[in-house]
Formats: C-alpha cells, sequence, structure tokens
C-alpha cells in the first residue's frame, strides 16, 4: 500500500473516529447506487487486492452476498479478489484476517462471525493502514473501522413484532426463535422484536423464547419441543432468519398447524419468497444484502484508489416485511421466476402431456424428503418439488429435510407411514439404512419414487428418477482427457462415503480413467459433499504433493470451491483446473469468471418435477407410460455453453 494512500485512509478514519455524529447515516429503502456514481468516475487502471470473509457459505443467505461481492468486483474492474468462508469458525475468520495483512491487501470487507473474537485482528488491520468495511454484522469497539454497510437490524425485529400486532390487533401469543447468540443481527433482531412487544406483554406475551442458532435444523427441533410443550398453539412464530423460519414451518405442518400459526422470517432468501408465494411462511423481512454487497465493495475500491467520495461511517439500509402482496419489491425476486419455470433440458418436460389430462379434483398428500437442506443443491430441488405441486394442483405436500441423519430420514417415512400419504418422493442419505422404511411403505400401499439417489434390493419402488451419476463421473474424466491429451496428474475429491452419487460419480471417473497410464491419480480422498472438507482436504493433499496436479475432479461444486479456495490461497489458480458437480449458481459463476473451469449439469428441476408428475399420476390413477427408471444426460457447462445450465437465470 502506498504512503499517499495510508495518508488519505488516516485522514477519513479521523473524520470517522472525531466526528461521528456529525456524518449523517444513510437510510434507502433501494440501495443499489449509492456511490455508483463516484466509482463510475474513478479510474480503474490500479490494480487493487480486496479480502472479503463472510460468516458461513453453508447458508444461502451468505452465498448471494459473496456472489454479489464478487459481480461488483467484476463491474468494478481490475480487483484482484480474495474470497473466503468463515466455516463459522471465529478462530479460522480472525487467522485469514492475519493472513490478508501479511499479504498486504488494500482493503477488507468483511462480516464477523462473532465480533468480540475479530476485534483484535481487525483492530491489527486498521493499525497496519489497511481500511476495513463491516458488512451485514456490526463491529463496536475497534477504533477506526472506515464503515458499516448493514441493514437495521434493530429495525427488522421491530418491523416483524409491529406485522404480528397489526395481524392480531386483539392480542396474540409469541413463540421466538432468536439467532445465534453473540452475533450482532441476532443481538439487534431480538432488542426490535423486543422494543415493540415488551410495552405490550398482557395482549402479546412470549409463550416461548429459545435460540435455534440462525439453522434451519435447529429452527425444527426447538419449534417440535416448544409446541410440545405448550397446552395451546402460539398465534405467531417470529424468527431471526428464514432458516429457523423454515424449519419452524416444517415443525408446523407436522403438527397439523399451518392454518393457524403465522410465521415471519427474515432475509428474504429465495426459498422463503417461494414459501410467503405459496402460503407456507406469512412473510420476511427484506434487507437488501445484494445492496449492502455492492456498496460495502465500493467504498473498498474508493478509499484503495484514493477517490473522492462523501464518506460515511454508517451505511443502513431500512427493512421491510415482504408478503404476498408486495413480493415484487423483493431484491432476489427474479430468481422465483427461474424457479416457478422448469429449464429447457432434455427430457424435463418428460410427462407433462399425462399431468395436463389428470384430473386434478382429487386432493392427494406426497411427502418428499431431502437428504439436508443445508446445502443449497437441496434447497433448489425442494423449492422445484414445491412448485410442480403447485402447478398440478389440489396436492397438500409435506416437505422434510433429513438433516444428514439417516435415523431422522427413517423416522420420517415411518411417520408418513403412519399418517397414510399418497405418495413419498425421497433422495436418501444413506441406501442401507432407509431400504427397510421404503419397503415398509411400499408393503402398505404408498408408492414410492426416489429422486437423485437410487434404492437398488427393495422390492417395488415405482420409479427412480435422476441424472446418470456414472455418466457424470465419465464427463467429468473426459474432458480432463480432452484439456490434457499427453496427460495429467489428478487429484480427486470424492463424496460422501455409502451415498448414490458419490459411489456412481467415483465409478465414472474410474471407468476412463483407470485404463490410461498417463493420467494417475496422485491424491483421491472424500470430503463428504462439503465445502469446508473441500477446503481443508485439498489444503492438505496439496502440502504433501512435491509438484501441484493439473486437475482437481470434486463430485459435488461444494467440494469444487472449496478446492478453489484452497488453490488460490496457495497461489496456484492458473496451474489447476478444476471440475465440480452439480452446476449451483455459485459455481456457475465461479465458471463464468474464471475461477472453477466446469461444472456438471444433471437437471436437479427437472429430475424434481418429473417425481412429482409420477407421484400424481399414480396416486390419481391416471393413465402414463411407466418407466421404472428415468435417467437424465449429465452434460459439463464451461465458459462456452453457460447458457445451457439450468440456473443461469440466477446469475447476476
Amino acid at each position: 500500500m502506498s504512503r499517499t494512500r495510508k495518508h488519505f485512509w488516516w485522514l477519513i478514519a479521523l473524520v470517522v473516529i472525531v466526528a461521528p455524529m456529525t456524518v449523517p447515516v444513510f437510510a434507502q429503502d433501494d440501495p443499489t447506487n449509492l456511490y455508483a456514481d463516484a466509482i463510475a468516475a474513478c479510474p480503474a487502471d490500479q490494480s487493487i487486492t480486496i479480502m472479503s470473509s463472510l460468516p458461513d457459505l453453508a447458508f444461502p443467505f451468505f452465498v448471494h452476498m459473496q456472489n454479489q461481492i464478487a459481480a461488483e468486483a467484476e463491474s468494478i474492474g481490475n480487483i484482484e479478489l480474495i474470497q473466503l468462508d468463515g466455516e463459522n469458525d471465529a478462530t479460522k475468520q480472525t487467522a485469514d484476517v492475519e493472513n490478508a495483512i501479511v499479504q498486504g491487501v488494500d482493503a477488507i470487507v468483511i462480516s464477523p462471525i462473532q465480533v468480540d473474537a475479530i476485534s483484535p485482528a481487525l483492530q491489527q488491520a486498521i493499525d497496519a493502514g489497511i481500511p476495513v468495511i463491516t458488512i451485514d454484522r456490526r463491529v463496536v469497539g475497534v477504533d477506526g473501522i472506515l464503515a458499516h454497510v448493514g441493514a437495521d437490524n434493530v429495525a427488522g425485529g421491530e418491523v416483524q413484532a409491529n406485522t404480528a400486532v397489526a395481524a392480531f390487533p386483539d392480542g396474540a401469543s409469541i413463540f421466538h426463535l432468536q439467532g445465534q447468540p453473540g452475533a450482532g443481527p441476532a443481538i439487534d433482531r431480538n432488542q426490535g422484536v423486543h422494543n415493540v412487544l415488551d410495552t405490550m406483554a398482557d395482549k402479546y406475551p412470549f409463550v416461548f423464547e429459545q435460540t435455534a442458532n440462525f439453522r434451519r435444523d435447529e429452527g425444527l427441533s426447538v419449534t417440535e419441543a416448544g409446541l410440545a410443550g405448550l397446552s395451546t398453539p402460539p398465534n405467531v412464530i417470529i424468527a431471526a432468519n428464514d432458516d429457523m423460519a423454515l424449519g419452524a414451518l416444517e415443525a408446523v405442518i407436522a403438527a397439523g398447524l399451518q392454518d393457524e400459526i403465522q410465521i415471519y422470517g427474515f432475509d428474504a432468501l429465495p426459498e422463503a419468497l417461494a414459501s410467503v408465494r405459496d402460503g407456507g411462511l406469512t412473510g420476511t423481512i427484506e434487507q437488501f444484502p445484494g445492496g449492502q454487497s455492492r456498496i460495502a465493495m465500493r467504498i473498498a475500491a474508493l478509499v484503495a484508489r484514493n477517490c473522492a467520495y462523501e464518506a460515511n461511517p454508517l451505511v443502513l439500509l431500512t427493512p421491510i416485511m415482504i408478503t404476498q402482496a408486495n413480493l415484487d419489491q423483493s431484491e432476489r425476486i427474479g430468481e422465483l421466476g427461474m424457479e416457478a419455470t422448469p429449464a429447457a433440458a432434455p427430457g424435463t418436460d418428460l410427462y407433462a402431456d399425462s399431468i395436463a389430462a389428470c384430473p386434478a379434483d382429487q386432493s392427494i398428500t406426497i411427502m418428499s424428503s431431502l437428504p439436508d437442506l443445508a446445502f443449497p443443491f437441496f434447497v433448489h430441488m425442494q423449492a422445484q418439488i414445491a412448485a410442480e405441486a403447485e402447478s398440478i394442483g389440489n396436492i397438500e405436500l409435506i416437505q422434510l429435510d433429513g438433516e444428514n441423519d439417516a435415523t431422522k430420514q427413517t423416522a420420517d417415512v415411518e411417520n408418513a407411514i403412519v399418517q397414510g400419504v399418497d405418495a413419498i418422493v425421497i433422495s436418501p442419505i444413506q441406501v442401507d439404512a432407509i431400504s427397510p422404511a421404503l419397503q415398509q411403505a411400499i408393503d402398505a400401499g404408498i408408492p414410492v419414487i426416489t429422486i437423485d439417489r437410487r434404492v437398488v434390493g427393495v422390492d417395488g419402488i415405482l420409479a427412480h428418477v435422476g441424472a446418470d451419476n456414472v455418466a457424470g463421473g465419465e464427463v467429468q474424466a473426459n474432458t480432463a482427457v480432452a484439456a490434457f491429451p499427453d496427460g495429467a496428474s489428478i487429484f480427486h475429491l470424492q463424496g460422501q462415503p455409502g451415498a448414490g452419487p458419490a459411489i456412481d460419480r467415483n465409478q465414472g471417473v474410474h471407468n476412463v480413467l483407470d485404463g490410461m497410464s498417463a493420467f494417475p491419480f496422485v491424491f483421491e480422498q472424500t470430503a463428504n459433499f462439503r465445502r469446508d472438507e473441500g477446503l481443508s482436504v485439498t489444503e492438505a493433499g496439496l502440502a504433501g504433493l512435491s509438484t501441484p496436479p493439473n486437475v482437481i475432479i470434486a463430485a459435488n461444486d461444494d467440494m469444487a470451491l472449496g478446492a478453489l479456495e484452497a488453490v488460490i490461497a496457495a497461489g496456484l489458480q492458473d496451474q489447476i483446473q478444476i471440475y465440480g458437480f452439480d452446476a449451483l449458481p455459485e459455481a456457475l459463476a465461479s465458471v463464468r469468471d474464471g475461477g472453477l473451469t466446469g461444472t456438471i449439469e444433471q437437471f436437479p428441476g427437472g429430475q424434481s418435477r418429473i417425481a412429482m408428475r409420477i407421484a400424481a399420476l399414480n396416486a390419481r390413477g391416471c393413465a402414463y407410460e411407466a418407466n421404472p427408471l428415468v435417467l437424465l444426460t449429465p452434460i459439463m457447462i464451461t465458459q462456452a455453453n453457460l447458457d445451457q445450465a439450468e440456473r443461469i437465470g440466477e446469475l447476476q
């Protein structure tokens, strides 16, 4: 960093520290254009390095923020962006900041996991002359933070509470799911709710209040336990984020209380917006995380390049409640259009004509279960299942999250049998573990359709709908062979042991490469389909090799994106090609921007919709050309054919 830039930074810091009350706070419903004019006037001929760190990319909210940070960096131009995942580990995030200081980055944009834990490292960065911009989660007690860009979370909590008051003017019982203890948004949103309701405790009592740590699985389990402990159901559930709200919705549906309880989330995730649209959640708070991300990046670039702008230490965007009445005001409404319409992929319109000819006057109940909704891939599939149920009509859909717990998924199937559902659509966590329960369902006369992950050894499964995962692995391997006709060393990240896709994708890779001595496997290990393990396993694998591999093949995008972080940290991004599998929007953005080399598209939305059509046709006794095995052909998505990806519409 130049001496001139340091002096400029310290001048701004002095203004922030000495006279914070003299600078007005921005509060805008539409934050898109803040500092856009200043950025347009700021020359981009100087290359700068910005490090960004977000709390946990297992949460789609932070994935969206990361994508917006990357998109703004690309728009501004000539920025080397180091994007890091805190992995919900304050120690790791602190180490990442310390490494950024050593690297001498030009700015840091960060959303802290724990304010107290990160404060010393941020102070160290500031003392080293590095501008720090916090985003979403604010840090207090650190001298010299350049700016905080976020939502007014206190106001957001107040909006949640006031919405409940407006809906129940004569009073209501409140069930409150709080966020992660110590996290700034959790503290502020909780304060906002109590600011409103504590003054009206006689009419709006809190009948249950407990943290669910911003997690969907805990939102489900805590709500189940809370409801079981109440003699009468609450009128309202207020949740400090959408993941907890969606978990609570699962518990409410399982208890048959969906018509009695209003549920309010916070974050306006696409899945939450779809739930609001479809009558699940009552509402969700929009806090414009994309706007926050872009503004923070503009501030970082303006300061790093010594460009003039109207400095402000506190930029707060005003949250609003999104309901069915104003869905068009949500930041990510464009992703609902994508979720509601299947991609024009080969085979995805299968059985559409049969469904159109099948009367929907008979109400049916279908239970769906996906392995783990911490993974965006399964969130997308769940949204497509819900959209197809809505399209078919007159379906009571019970959507459950396996939470990566085979015992829970088995219990969910057993409960569905007791309820007497009309069909089960399921992607199993572990084939062996779920098989007895599926056989029990079939023996009870319930049609079972498996999706994405196939089950063998169970008699009578109606159909399996999935991608040809063996073929997908073969495409990954053949792409590597085409890229390196003279040979290449292969670094292989395998999926979760025992999971059907992991087994099949591994087989496909080996089908191609085992007979080719020019393509040796120099490292091969599971990373359990997880991004954090993709990062740590790749770090360890690279450290143990005398020369870097030519290719990293990963059995899903999360592992591939984790591997990319490790490759970038090692300075090897120009030497290693990385292939993922799933074509998640974040992976597609990485392919577009030159991070990942490619990712396998397996059309999960098409799979989801076909499975629901089969379930409905069978449950209603309608004619269709039955097929026990429907496999969609995967393709490799690269920069050359991005337009063929199912979720291309979600890229900004």
